[in-house]
C-alpha cells in the first residue's frame, strides 16, 4: 500500500514485559538524540513512562507466560489489540515499532502496514527454536527485524528478510567488571538484610523467579523450597531477590513466607543489576534475566517450568535442546538447565552448591568473551534502523558532537 501522510515525529512503540521495557526506553533516548520533537505513543513500561511515554493500556495486562496461559487470558487481550490498533492508526505514528510479544505485536505491526505505516519489530521471535512457519508472519507484518543476537541476522539474512543486528542494550550499559562489595554498598545489602552477613563467610544467593505474575506463581515455591535444601547446607547464607514494582513484590512475600516460613528473603524494587552483582551465584527463571545475570559475571542455575499442557506442546514444536541466552550464545552448555520435571528443589540445590563451593574462574572468563562480543551501541542502532522508515526527514536532530560531549559527562 502506498505510504499515507503521518505524523512526522510521533512514534508508536508497544512493548509486553519489563525487558521490553528496558529495550524501550533505551530507543526512545537515542530516538530524542536524532530527532528532538519525537514523542510517543502505545504501550510502555515504567521506565519509558517516566521518559515521557504515553501509554495507552497497562504493560502487564500482557505480560502472562505459557501457552494455556495466553489462552485463558485471550479474550481480554484480543480485545485490547483491537482498541490498540484504533488508537494508532487514528493518531497515524510515522513508524510502529513492536518490542518483543510477537504472538501480540505481530498483529498491530501487520494491520498498521496494511494501512501505509511503516513498522518493525525489535526482538527476532525465536523462529530458530521453533515455530519457523512465522517468517511468513513477520514478513508480512513488519518492514524489517531488529535481532539482539548475530546468528539471528544470518538466519533472516538466509530467509530474505530485512534484519539489522543491533545487540542487546544491557551488554552495553553494564560495565565489563563489576565489583560486588561496591555494589552491595549500593543497595545497602548488609544494613538492609534481616539476617548478619559476614562478608567472608557468608553466602548470598539471588532468587529470581521472573517479573510476570505467572511466573512468579509458578518458579517462587520451587525456589524457596530449594533455599530451604540450601540453608541446611550452607548454614551461613542468606536470600536476596528484586521485583519489577511493589503489587510484585508483595505476591513474592506472600508466595515466600507460604513455602519458606523459616527463612527471610529481602526482596528490592527495580535494582536488578546491584542485586545480582550483589550475589554469590544465582537461581533464576529463564528468560533476560540469564543474559542480564552472565553479564554481571555471576554464576546462575537456570530453571523453566510451564503446565504440564504447555509442555508437552512446547516439546512437539522445538528444535533446540539449549534455552537460556549464555548457551545459545556460547553455542555449547555453559550453564546448567533444568526445565519441567528437571526443575525441582533437590537438582537445583545440587547445582546451586557446586556453583557456591566453586571459583568458577573458566566460567567468568567464558561470560567476559561473551560480553566483550556483544558490546555495541545497541540503542543507537535500533534508533538509526527505525529513522531511515520514516517518511518524513526529521527536524531539530541533535548534532552528534553534542551527544558526545554528554556521553562523555
Amino acid at each position: 500500500m502506498a505510504a499515507v501522510e503521518t505524523n512526522a515525529h510521533l512514534y508508536a512503540l508497544v512493548v509486553g514485559e519489563a525487558s521490553g521495557d528496558t529495550l524501550g526506553v533505551g530507543l526512545m533516548r537515542a530516538i530524542r538524540r536524532l530527532d528532538a520533537k519525537a514523542q510517543f505513543i502505545g504501550i510502555g513500561g515504567p521506565k519509558m513512562i517516566a521518559e515521557g511515554f504515553n501509554s495507552a493500556f497497562p504493560m502487564d495486562e500482557l505480560a502472562v507466560m505459557g501457552l494455556t496461559e495466553v489462552i485463558s487470558h485471550l479474550i481480554p487481550i484480543l480485545k485490547l489489540r483491537r482498541l490498540l490498533i484504533k488508537k494508532l492508526l487514528a493518531a497515524r505514528p510515522c513508524v510502529m515499532v513492536g518490542i518483543d510479544a510477537p504472538d501480540f505485536n505481530l498483529t498491530v505491526e501487520r494491520k498498521l502496514k496494511q494501512a501505509g505505516i511503516p513498522t518493525l519489530h525489535y526482538v527476532s521471535p525465536s523462529v530458530w527454536a521453533w515455530r519457523e512457519g512465522r517468517m511468513k508472519t513477520i514478513a508480512r507484518s513488519c518492514d524489517e527485524v531488529l535481532a539482539l543476537l548475530p546468528f539471528e541476522k544470518e538466519f533472516y539474512d538466509r530467509a530474505g528478510m530485512p534484519c539489522t543486528y543491533v545487540g542487546h542494550t544491557l551488554a552495553n550499559e553494564i560495565p565489563l567488571e563489576v565489583d560486588k562489595e561496591e555494589a552491595r554498598a549500593r543497595i545497602d545489602l548488609y544494613h538492609n538484610s534481616v539476617e548478619h552477613i559476614d562478608r567472608h563467610v557468608t553466602k548470598v544467593i539471588g532468587i529470581l523467579p521472573g517479573s510476570r505474575k505467572g511466573e512468579i506463581t509458578r518458579m517462587l515455591p520451587i525456589f524457596a523450597k530449594t533455599a530451604r535444601l540450601l540453608k541446611q547446607e550452607l548454614k551461613q547464607v542468606v536470600f536476596i531477590s528484586v521485583a519489577v514494582n511493589e503489587d510484585r513484590a508483595l505476591l513474592m512475600k506472600d508466595l515466600w513466607l507460604e513455602n519458606a516460613p523459616d527463612l527471610s528473603l529481602t526482596i528490592y524494587i527495580r535494582r536488578s543489576h546491584e542485586v545480582i552483582a550483589s550475589t554469590d551465584a544465582v537461581l533464576l527463571t529463564c528468560g533476560t534475566v540469564a543474559f542480564e545475570t552472565m553479564l554481571l559475571k555471576r554464576p546462575m542455575a537456570v530453571a523453566y517450568k510451564v503446565n504440564a499442557l504447555s509442555a508437552a506442546i512446547a516439546r512437539r514444536l522445538l528444535k533446540i535442546d539449549m534455552y537460556s541466552l549464555p548457551n545459545l550464545l556460547a553455542k555449547r552448555r555453559i550453564v546448567g538447565e533444568f526445565i519441567q520435571e528437571n526443575c525441582e528443589p533437590q537438582r537445583l540445590c545440587a547445582e546451586m552448591l557446586k556453583l557456591i563451593r566453586s571459583d568458577n574462574l573458566l566460567l567468568k572468563k567464558e561470560f567476559l568473551s561473551l560480553h566483550q562480543q556483544m558490546r555495541m551501541n545497541s540503542d543507537e542502532l535500533a534508533a538509526k534502523a527505525v529513522l531511515k522508515h520514516v517518511k518524513v526527514e526529521p527536524e531539530n536532530k541533535a548534532p552528534a558532537e553534542e551527544h558526545v560531549e554528554q556521553s562523555q559527562a
